[in-house]
């Protein structure tokens, strides 16, 4: 992995602890050989792999391990590399090639997946597909429609061309990688989609089906109303392991599915929660100092 000293990475936890250091690197220039990123994220949940986007929109994958195609390229998975996001078009077959804005990584110490929005509000996906967690299969297709490679991955990232079927916002304001589920937040800030596995709940869908391509998700998106007769809008999702839960602009909970009981007294997933609110802090979602959260909804 390249940081500021055009180190890389010797092992595994020191990948980890490495990949943190290019935050201090964030910077909308690229000099001297050294990689600065004006966008980063990396997982919560234990995959260890971490997305950088460059002033010009290019992407960089790096982690522990590329075993399920979560970092969408090839080559040492140590090592920041660039990912290409090309799509046919038209009928024609014109291939483009997207410019990345923003990147997500999840998973867990067993699995990774990894999405990344572009300038064009479409979301490309990639790795573990093991529970639908890509959103390839269409939204009518139920719990059909796998897209397993060679049995559970997909190793280059792909466009999601389902998501805008369900849509109404006509783009994405933020998106939540789980363990083994992806969370979508609709641009009109009131509906959310999920999609993968969901057994627990998290996918907050009736029945918890035990795996669903994308659908709104009636535990998650907003139905109450404010003084005003408004909706209530949600500002940013998180999803940290079997757990998925929407923000208001400060950083508080509204709503919680799934395996939630431990977001508070659960180191782990206290820190994993603090990470997320960062996270949309610094993408532009929350207010710079949020309050202390709590659980209003759910588990």
């Amino acid at each position: 992995m390249v940081i500021a000293g055009g180190q890389s990475a010797r092992n595994d936890s020191k990948a980890c602890k490495d990949g943190d250091k290019v935050k201090g690197n964030m910077k909308d220039t690229e000099r001297d050989g050294t990689m600065q990123f004006v966008n980063l994220a990396k997982s919560v949940d234990g995959s260890c792999q971490f997305i950088g986007i460059t002033s010009n929109g290019t992407a960089y994958t790096w982690g522990r391990g590329n075993g399920l195609g979560q970092l969408g390229r090839r080559g040492r998975p140590t090592r920041p590399a660039a990912v290409v996001l090309t799509a046919k078009t038209d009928g024609n077959g014109t291939v483009t090639t997207a410019r990345a804005v923003r990147g997500y990584a999840g998973g867990s110490s067993e699995s990774g997946h990894t999405a990344i929005l572009d300038s064009e509000g479409s979301l490309w996906l990639t790795g573990c597909d093991r529970w639908q967690q890509l959103g390839f299969g269409s939204p009518r297709a139920g719990a059909a429609g796998y897209t397993w490679k060679d049995g559970v991955w997909q190793e280059r990232f792909r466009r999601n061309d389902f998501l805008p079927e369900l849509m109404s916002g006509g783009s994405i304001r933020d998106v939540a990688l789980g363990g083994d589920h992806t969370i979508v937040l609709d641009g009109n800030g009131r509906d959310v989609y999920a999609f993968g596995k969901g057994g627990e709940g998290q996918l907050g869908l009736r029945g918890r089906p035990f795996v669903s391509t994308p659908a709104r998700s009636t535990g998650l998106s907003s139905s109450s109303r404010t003084s005003n007769g408004a909706n209530e809008r949600i500002a940013a999702v998180c999803a940290i392991q079997h757990c998925s839960l929407t923000l208001d602009s400060r950083g508080n909970i509204l709503r919680t599915v799934g395996r939630c009981k431990r977001l508070e007294s659960s180191k782990g997933m206290a820190q994993a929660l603090e990470a997320c609110k960062e996270r949309a802090r610094r993408d532009g979602l929350l207010s710079k100092k949020s309050k202390q959260a709590t659980c209003t909804d759910g588990d």
